[in-house]
Parts: C-alpha cells; structure tokens; sequence
C-alpha cells in the first residue's frame, strides 16, 4: 500500500513539473509569436515636436514621499495572472456600461506597486468613461530587454470578462522605469495597443528597432529631470521620427522626475492625447 501511494505521488509531481515546464514555454513561445518584425523597407520620416507646457501646475512639495491612499487601497479590485509560472498582480477600475470602453494599461516605477498608478489615472478614467489596469512587476521592475505582451493580452482577455473592453483602442502608459518598458512594448511587439505616453523615462533609440508598424508616442520630462538626460531624450525622439515614428517631447518647467506631484494632470493630458489620435 505504502509502494502505491509512494508511486502515485511520484506521478503527480512529475506531471506537475511537467505541466509547469509547458506553462513556462506556452508563455515563451507566445511572446516569440508577438515580435514586432523589423521594417522591411526605408521608412518615411514622421514629425517629431519639442514643446514647453505651461498648462500644468506644479505643486511645490518639501517632503517628497507617497503611498496610495487608504481609499484607493480599499475600493480598487485586484486579479493576478500567470506569466509562465510566476503569478503577477494587477489592480483595474472600469465603468459599468453594457458597450466596449477604451482601455489604458499604467506601468509603475521601480519598486512600486499598480496601485500608485491606478491613484493618479482614478479621477480621469471615471470621468471619461475608460477602464484602467495596472499590473504590479513581480521583481519590482520591468524586463525591458524581453518584454512579455503575452502575459498582458492574458490580464485584457480577463478584464474584459468584468468590464467589456474595446480592443481597437488599448493604450499604454508608464512612470519611469515603468515608461521604459512601456516604450518598449510599443517598439517591440504586436500588442493591441495603439499609442504610448511617457513620463519620467525612455528607452534609448539604440535598444529599439525600425518597426514594421510605427506607432506614435508621446513623452513627458520636466525641466529638472534627474532619472533620466533631456538630450538623450530628445535624441532618441529625433531618431526614432527618422524611423517613422511619430512622437513629441513635452518638457514641463519646474518639474522634477517626482511623478506623483502632477500625476493626475499628465493622466488628463494624456488621455486628451489619446483620444486625439486617429
């Protein structure tokens, strides 16, 4: 009897690992299968704009610290999805309308959680009717240099059973190291997202390709970025209009890389954005 049971388990385990090597090469190949390929042809040059925003308020804080509210901590659900093995949290709010909504995918900073996004987006997306996910890095950061689509196209796929969600009109935003992948994605894959905006962060031109399908983004820096060179941001925007990328560089004055002073005015200005894109 010993032996039987001895035996059995055996099995189960090694099926279990068996199914897990399988879950881990689903997702792997799953996000091969998602690679942007490189533009098989010399691009058009698409326009790339450098302005001065003036139109936000800087708040002028003495203690730079945060930490999501206990309201937020209490209302916004959360859901978790396996990428591969590993099982990734995120946080979502979405409307509750019998039609499909727009959706917005938030990408936090390092050591951050989706909740510190999910704050600075809340007012905007209820306001405008759009849904909000947020997922939480598992690691603390993002994996820039092999960007994992698959894991959120599982995360909209479940969304979308609790809020509907219109897949023509899927947008990515990040803070930080949060922008950088954002970026990222957008360069990298064949995600169903349209557009990009960026604060705070960039990936350099020299770790993006020529996309078969450029799609334009948007960055946000202050006057007194310290995460991040302005040139180099500047830079890379110029290069990757020469590649067909259009994309405009919004420098906001008396701003710093601290996100969560103005975090609610660059989400309404970057919804704006969004919508504005045909």
């Amino acid at each position: 009897m010993i032996r039987v049971v001895v035996l059995f388990l055996a099995v189960v385990v090694c099926a279990g690992a068996g199914l897990f090597v399988w879950t881990a090469q689903s997702a792997k190949s799953r996000n091969a299968e998602a690679i942007m390929p490189v533009a098989e042809h010399t691009p058009i040059a698409a326009p790339f704009v450098m302005e001065s925003a003036t139109q936000f308020h800087v708040r002028h804080l003495k203690d730079f610290r945060y930490e999501p509210s206990e309201k937020i901590q209490t209302i916004v659900p959360s859901d978790s999805t396996l990428d591969g093995i590993t099982p990734v949290k995120w946080h979502y709010v979405g409307p509750q309308v019998a039609r499909p909504v727009p959706l917005v995918v938030l990408f936090h900073g390092r050591d951050r959680t989706g909740l510190s996004m999910i704050e600075m987006w809340y007012e905007t997306a209820r306001n405008n009717g759009f849904a909000i996910l947020a997922p939480t890095a598992p690691s603390g950061n993002w994996p820039y240099e092999e960007p994992s689509p698959y894991v959120l196209e599982k995360m909209i796929d479940q969304l979308h059973e609790k809020h509907q969600i219109d897949r023509e009109k899927v947008f990515l935003f990040g803070h930080s190291a949060g922008a950088v992948y954002a970026q990222a994605l957008l360069n990298k894959t064949k995600g169903p997202w349209r557009a990009a905006a960026l604060h705070g962060g960039f990936l350099p031109a020299s770790h993006q390709i020529v996309p078969q399908e450029a799609k334009p983004y948007r960055a946000y820096v202050g006057q007194h970025e310290t995460g991040f060179e302005l040139a180099d941001i500047r830079a890379t925007g110029e290069e990757m209009a020469k590649r067909g990328v259009a994309n405009d560089l919004i420098v906001i004055p008396q701003h710093t890389h601290w996100f969560y002073d103005i975090g609610d005015q660059i989400a309404a200005d970057s919804w704006a954005w969004f919508k504005s894109l045909p």
